[in-house]
């Protein structure tokens, strides 16, 4: 059994068939829950998008993925947010842009990124004032959101919602963000209920690890709580479920793969450069990234092993022309699944998410890499392929 970390698909099982049936019953126990709750607000917002004459519309899923996540970051982060100060959300902001368009400069803006984070993180043992739902307060979340560099995605849609809020009157902006708050507290209870028993070692990484992240820059992702880690596993299924017709109709399918995966180290690994990156080259029969491979060339779907999930493609309008005539299913950890389904999205490129059944990365979990895996029987659903 392979050191958990923060979460696990598995628990204790042989496999993590039980994580994919539970995902599911929640997913339809939210929709349920949500599309009655916010009714209006959703016709309301439709009815706005259609005034606005958005080309791009959101289906009712990502609405629901989108509208828990704002409850749920509101819950989490609206009152450092309101205590955070200007300037520091703003360099914080200039240095996670510096880093992902200059690639000589990434190493300093990361350390820049993690002395600015150490200073000025909250103590946690100090008593937090949640502010009020106010159109100002949601607008200086978005700014730290944005500071942070770990929601670019999901900002987008919030942004979106943030719009169609400013043009109702306070009074209804406040009662439809505490709509939004009960959204979010009933999901807290409920998700860990369902889902609490895979992320039970999220909190011993917190009080026992996490500490010694102070100064990393990516101190914010790795010390993100159980509740947005049940988040990101609901909006991955979420997800899957908006772009499921979609990704079925297309022929050639990309299955992309998270270097973490690799049963060697990196300088070990034979694995060749392509212009979707890495291509395994079968070094190691027990390497799961090899098998999965051999199946692709059995069942026709192509294979490429992509560090930084779906980043590569980020911005890059070539990659973006390549990606149009294909589909892709992308393997990460929780945390950036449901991520990378809305980055597939904004690109209108047909997708599918599977997140890996547990962490172990190098760079952010464990100091020598821990070989990280999936459920093979859930990537052959996805890509409509029978073993």
């Amino acid at each position: 059994m392979p050191e958990i970390i923060t979460y696990s698909l598995k628990t204790n099982q042989k496999d993590s068939d039980g994580y994919y049936s539970t995902i599911s019953d929640l997913c339809d126990e939210v929709i349920k829950h949500a599309t009655v709750e916010l009714k209006d607000l959703l016709t309301s917002f439709n009815g706005w998008d259609d005034s606005n004459d958005n080309p791009q519309r959101s289906s009712i899923e990502e609405d629901i993925y989108t509208l828990l996540s704002l409850g749920i970051l509101w819950q989490q982060y609206a009152a450092p947010a309101k205590a955070s100060r200007r300037f520091n959300r703003r360099t914080l902001t200039r240095l996670v842009n510096l880093r992902r368009t200059n690639t000589v400069l990434k190493p300093i803006a990361d350390l820049l990124r993690g002395i600015l984070t150490g200073l000025t993180s909250n103590n946690k043992n100090e008593e937090v004032i949640q502010p009020e739902p106010t159109l100002q307060n949601l607008d200086l979340l978005l700014d730290w959101l944005q500071a942070s560099g770990e929601y670019d995605e999901i900002i987008s849609n919030l942004r979106k919602w943030r719009d169609f809020l400013s043009s109702k009157p306070t009074s209804e902006i406040e009662l439809k963000l505490l709509k939004l708050e009960n959204l979010a507290k009933w999901f807290t209870n409920v998700s860990l209920k369902q889902l609490g028993k895979y992320t039970e070692n999220v909190n011993h990484f917190l009080e026992m690890e996490h500490p010694n992240y102070r100064w990393r820059e990516d101190r914010h992702f790795t010390g993100i709580n159980r509740v947005e880690y049940h988040l990101n596993m609901l909006g991955s299924e979420l997800l899957n479920r908006s772009l499921r017709a979609e990704f079925q109709k297309t022929s050639h399918k990309i299955v992309i793969l998270p270097p973490c995966m690799k049963a060697k180290a990196e300088d070990e690994c034979l694995a060749i450069s392509t212009s979707f990156g890495e291509k395994c080259m079968h070094c190691t029969p027990s390497c799961r990234i090899n098998q999965i491979t051999l199946l692709g060339e059995k069942h026709g779907f192509q294979v490429n092993i992509i560090p930084d999930d779906l980043k590569i493609f980020s911005g890059d309008t070539d990659g973006s022309d390549k990606l149009r005539s294909v589909a892709v299913l992308g393997v990460s950890c929780p945390l950036t699944n449901a991520q990378g389904g809305l980055e597939m999205i904004h690109m209108g490129v047909p997708a599918q998410g599977l997140p890996l059944d547990y962490c172990g990365c190098s760079y952010h979990w464990h100091k020598d890499g821990i070989p990280t895996d999936l459920n093979i029987g859930e990537l052959m659903r996805l890509l409509g392929v029978d073993l």
